[in-house]
Order: structure tokens, then sequence, then C-alpha cells
């Protein structure tokens, strides 16, 4: 290789050298300068738009980092926004608006599909209900939560298992008073670009007829489950994540909890000894 030659490559090797660290300068400036560290989501809605939303892990680091790595590993990619009621949207289920927990093996790379270590999982409530008094993030307009599920109006003595229950189905704050969730449920994020999209859904969308079922002796039941369902669900096409260059690490999570399996076994030790 002639002289000229190797002056060329090592000009051109130079410059990029140099774009490489101008930009990582810049991007380092930018961040330090505007003090905008969190981590940002986009969900890019079919037929609607896009929603911004911003992370605040210094509230629920977990949530947060569960968040992320569903995000990355596209769980969130073709779920719907499935319905309403009178402070959230709902957003989590398949296209079918059924519940789709995720499991370990989606997460975890080390946790191969189907093995005794694949399970659906859950993840801690971090909200001062259950011990994590830093959140003090509250549900206003905007803000992100996470979805648990609540036992104790069963049985009364699954407060734990309530409040541990979350994995990945989100209510968005919509407006009204949505105090009583302050300290029992996981905010942990916030909408700032898109709350039109979302208002545009809430709004307009037409909600499915309340599900009427029919028993033995021909009586009709209306289904009440607390929420309107949509009657076709916005989906959401693509969902991505900007960590702005931060680990978040692996989420802390446990294998969920059977709740059909307990009542199972409680009956049966009820009936079992009458």
């Amino acid at each position: 290789m002639n002289k000229k030659i190797q002056i060329i490559l090592w000009a051109i090797i130079a410059a990029i050298v140099c774009i490489l660290i101008g930009g990582y300068i810049y991007v380092t400036v930018d961040r330090l300068t505007t003090g905008n560290m969190h981590p940002e989501v986009i969900f890019e809605i079919q037929d609607y738009g896009k929603v911004k939303m911003e992370l605040y892990p210094e509230y629920a680091p977990n949530t947060v980092s569960n968040f992320i790595r569903l995000i990355e590993k596209g769980y969130y990619n073709n779920k719907v926004v499935y319905g309403k009621d009178d402070i959230c949207l709902y957003v989590g289920r398949n296209s079918e608006g059924e519940i789709d927990n995720p499991k370990t093996s989606l997460i975890f790379d080390n946790v191969e599909e189907n093995s005794e270590y694949d399970y659906e999982y859950t993840i801690p409530g971090e909200f001062i209900a259950n011990g994590y008094d830093q959140n003090t993030l509250k549900h206003e307009k905007g803000v992100i939560s996470l979805i648990r599920n609540d036992y104790t109006q069963y049985v009364g003595t699954l407060t734990k298992e309530s409040y541990n229950s979350g994995n990945a189905q989100l209510g968005i704050m919509m407006g009204g008073d949505a105090s009583n969730l302050n300290g029992s449920y996981a905010s942990f994020a916030k909408v700032t670009e898109g709350m039109d999209v979302l208002e545009n859904i809430y709004n307009n969308r037409e909600v499915a007829p309340a599900e009427v079922t029919t028993n033995e002796n021909g009586e009709e039941t209306t289904q009440e489950t607390g929420i309107d369902a949509f009657a076709n669900y916005p989906v959401i096409t693509s969902a991505t994540v900007d960590t702005k260059g931060i680990n978040y690490g692996d989420p802390n999570v446990e294998e969920a909890f059977d709740y059909q399996s307990y009542m199972y076994n409680l009956m049966s030790s009820y009936y079992g000894n009458n």
C-alpha cells in the first residue's frame, strides 16, 4: 500500500473517530444541561398516532426495569388499548382482548422456553402500602400505573398476593379523581407527548355491549367488569425505548400466584371438613 493511500485511510479513520467523539460529547452535554436522563418510550398506535412517555426509576425502579425489558423483547408490539373507565385507559392485552401474561423465558435470555424455570411471573408492587415509601408519584392525568389484581375482595387474607400481582398491564390516567390509587398502585411513568391521541381514543372509541350470559334456567345475567371494553381495539403497532445509554438491569420477579388453584384447594378443604 503506497503512502498516499495510507494517509487517506488514516484521515478517514480520524474523521470517523472525531464524529463519534463529537456525537458522544453532544449527547452527554445535552443530557447534563437539560437534566433529562429519564428513559423514554414511544407507542405507535395504528390509525391514531404516537404517544411518548417518560419513565421514572426514582419512584419505581423495578417496575421501570421490567417495563423496559418487555419493550426491548417486543412484548407490547401488537398489543391493544382494550377499554376505559371513569379515570383510565387500559393497555396491554392481546388482539383478542385477552390477558397475555409474560413468562420468564421472554425477559431472561438464560431461561429456556417451557423449562422448569419458565413461568408466568409478577413483580413486587412498588407503592407505599407495600412498603415502597419513595413512590410518591400521584395518579394525575397522563400518569401511567401498573395494573394489579385485588384478591382481597374475595379472600381478605390475600393482601400481599394482591399487592405483588402486577406484570405488564397498564392504566393511563385520563382525568377525574384517581387519588384513591395513590400509594396503592405502582405509578412509574407519564405521557409527555400524545395526550391528544389518547383523548381521541378515550372520547370517541365505540364501546362494546356488555357481555350477557344465560344460565340453565334461561335467566340472563349481564357481566359487570368495571371496564368498558372497546368494540374494536386500537393496536400498538410498535413500542420502542430509549434508555439514554443506562442499563437498568434485570427486573426482580416471582412466580405468579395461582388464584384458581388456591380457591380450589380452599374449597376442597372446607367441604372436606364438613
